[in-house]
């Protein structure tokens, strides 16, 4: 049986039509081989940081990560409840 590990990760974006540039904030959760098993973004299933975003500002689909400042880890924030 393999053990899951959940990570929370900030992301950087930039629209290749407006340019505008933001972040969000994803919780990975890997198996113990290291491979994404599942991604959440505000509590919710979803796709890899890297696949199928939206700009929040113009809606386009030119979406990509931005690799200067790339992935680093953040603090996990506890659930609330």
């Amino acid at each position: 049986m393999r053990e899951i590990h959940a990570f929370t990760e900030a992301w950087d974006f930039q629209c290749l039509r407006c340019l505008h540039v933001w972040e969000d904030i994803y919780e990975a959760c890997h198996a113990d081989d290291g491979r994404p098993v599942v991604w959440r973004r505000q509590g919710l299933v979803t796709t890899a940081p890297w696949a199928d975003q939206n700009c929040p500002s113009c809606s386009a689909p030119q979406v990509k990560p931005l690799p200067s400042r790339g992935r680093r880890d953040v603090p996990r924030i506890p659930p609330q409840g």
